[in-house]
This record gives C-alpha cells, structure tokens and sequence, in this order.
C-alpha cells in the first residue's frame, strides 16, 4: 500500500515533533544509565552507608540516570586517591582528614558539597565491669578504634589531648576491626575502652555484648559530620550527576527516618551476606535496624532553622578548625560549598514519606 505525498509529509513532520519533543518513539530503549562509583572509608559495606543503599532498591538513583556501585576502602587516604586519580566519582569526606592536608599543601582538588550525617556520633564506652570512668583515666591504657584510617581514630586522639593526655606517648591505641569483632575485643577485654561511632555501637548492643557508656567531656564541640566530596571539575562540568546522587541521597534519608524498619530489610536485600547466619528475616532485620535507629537522627540538620537537606553548617568547620588546633591557618570555605543544595532538594518530600509509610514487609501478613 502506497502513502499519499500529504499523508507522507504528515506523518514525517508527526516524527520530527515527537523527537523535538523529547518523547522517544513507541518501543523505543531507554537511555543508559550513568554508571559511577563512590566510595567510603569503611572497611565493610555496611548499614552506616544505608541511605546510599536504599535508592538501589527504590530507583532513586535510576530516576536521576544514574547507577551507583558502592565500594568500601578501608581509610580516609584510600577514598581520596581515589577521587584523584579518577577511579570514582564520589567519596566520603571528613572534616579530621581533609583540614590537616589543607594546612599542608594549600587549596585541595576535591570539595564537599553535601553533608548526610551531623554531629556528633562518637562515643566511648568499656565493659560494664571496668573501674574507669571517664577519658581522664585512659593514661597508660588501651582505646581501640576500627581502624587507624578512619575518622574516629583522628578525633579519639584529639578528645583524649583535651583532657591533658598525650595521645601519642600516653595512650595504646588498637585497631580492633568492625562492629561485633570490635565488641568481643572489649568484652575479652582486650581493650581498655572503644572509641566508636553511634551505627557500630549499635551493631554491639543489638548481639547483646553489654557495654557501658563514659561521660564525653563537657567541653568537646559539635564535630564530626560527615560529607560527600567530588572533585571540583565534576560539580562544573558534571552537575547533573552530582545534583543526583544527592537528591537519590536526600529522598532515601526521608525514607529511612519514615520507615526504619523498611530501610533494614531493603538494605538485606541488596547485600544478604550482611544479615545473622541462621536467623529467621525477621530477626535479622530487627539486628541492622538496631543500628540504623542510632545513626537516622543525624540525617537532619541540628540548627532546625535550617529546613534544605544536607546544607553544610559554616559553624561546623569553625569548631572543626579549632579542634584540629588550626585557627588562623586554613580557609575551611576552601572544603566545601552549598551551591548544589537548592537543586538537589526539588522535589516532593511527602510523596517519599508516604510511599515509607506504605510500604509492605513481605513476612508481615
């Protein structure tokens, strides 16, 4: 069957309005997704990173063109290299490692753009059966951290400095690896005490090994927080994906504060391995919602003031500049920026509420 010339040139000009348009064709394949890598100064994957990991599942990221592949590092050092050699395109950045480069070798490639978790999340904590009872007991003593390239071991050393220890001369510190391993050491009491972070804790307290809390001292400020960081050359020449990951980022934040226990068994469904041998769904959910429920309220901002996910407290680095001992020394504003905040938080908050809310458990009738 011939076409008419009229319908022909119809049909033609139909085709081309539809491609102007932006609307593939009936049939047409999606366009491909940005696959792009971030990594942590973690030594595991675990729920610490859980508001990375839950748009896996509920297409966060794919909404924004992107697929994310997570990778733990194992040090702060580690994350960075990274990001400079361009192997990834996003890594966690922390305040402890990234000020003391600063004062050594000027303006860094690299900036923090969003900040996903406030302070504070340190803590220390010894057996229930330890005489010690407070940090200025620690001289001559044994304080493990998870590992010597991650935040805690920085700011552990400088808590310890503020009560008149020398951290260096006066104070064992051990690597005692993650979570339960960390745990057992202190139980064995292989250590003196832990200094560790609020999701490890958890992952501690929810196999039952008891453990005390010590008093922090009065003085030590709102420190801590934790960002993402991208080269600087990214946010110009790529923002559309660094506006992305964040928004996917901010979105599973809601979720998660909405819906923990939604948030724990997503997060066992994209890494299984992570969930108790042997234990019943049930249980094993209960066991990585132990920790999320420590670190969630550090997702929202402590100056309530302020209602724009992950926009970064100026107060924050002049506390974290004067705890590294650096005032008058390094231009924090160098480390980070809040220029891709607005966008990143255009979009419709209560739709993700309601879709935690909603959500079903498949083992709950």
């Amino acid at each position: 069957m011939r076409l008419s010339g009229l319908l022909r040139s119809l049909l033609t000009l139909a085709l081309g309005l539809t491609l102007m348009s932006g609307a593939a064709p009936a049939g047409a394949a999606e366009p491909p997704l940005k696959k792009v890598l971030r990594a942590s100064a973690t030594k595991i994957i675990s729920p610490l990173e859980i508001n990375f990991i839950v748009p896996m599942v509920l297409d966060y990221y794919k909404q924004e063109g992107l697929e994310v592949e997570l990778l733990p590092l194992g040090s702060n050092a580690a994350v960075l290299a990274a990001l400079q050699s361009k192997r990834i395109t996003f890594g966690t950045g922390v305040p402890s490692f990234q000020l003391p480069m600063l004062a050594k070798g000027g303006e860094q490639p690299m900036i923090n753009y969003f900040e996903h978790t406030y302070p504070f999340k340190y803590g220390l904590a010894v057996n229930p059966n330890s005489t010690l009872t407070g940090f200025q007991d620690f001289k001559g003593k044994k304080i493990g951290v998870s590992n010597f390239g991650g935040s805690e071991y920085e700011v552990g050393k400088a808590i310890v400095k503020m009560v008149g220890i020398d951290p260096e001369k006066d104070v064992t510190w051990i690597a005692v690896g993650e979570n339960i391993t960390a745990g057992e050491a202190m139980r064995r009491n292989e250590i003196d005490g832990l200094f560790y972070y609020d999701s490890a804790f958890g992952a501690i307290e929810a196999v039952g090994i008891p453990i005390k809390y010590l008093p922090m001292p009065k003085n030590v400020p709102m420190i801590g927080g934790v960002y993402t960081m991208a080269l600087k050359e990214t946010l110009k020449n790529d923002r559309k994906t660094a506006v992305g990951m964040a928004r996917a980022v901010f979105k599973a934040s809601i979720f998660i504060e909405t819906n923990p226990e939604a948030a724990a068994f997503l997060f066992l469904k994209v890494f299984p391995e992570a969930g108790a041998k042997g234990k019943p769904i049930e249980e094993q959910v209960r066991l990585v919602q132990f920790q999320i429920n420590k670190r969630f309220p550090l997702y929202a901002n402590p100056d309530k003031s302020v209602t724009k996910r992950g926009f970064i407290n100026a107060n924050e680095w002049v506390e974290e500049v004067k705890f590294a001992g650096l005032t008058g020394k390094v231009n924090p504003t160098l480390l980070y920026t809040n220029d891709l905040i607005n966008e990143a938080n255009n979009f419709d908050a209560e739709k993700i509420r309601q879709e935690a809310r909603n959500f079903k458990l498949p083992y709950k009738k």
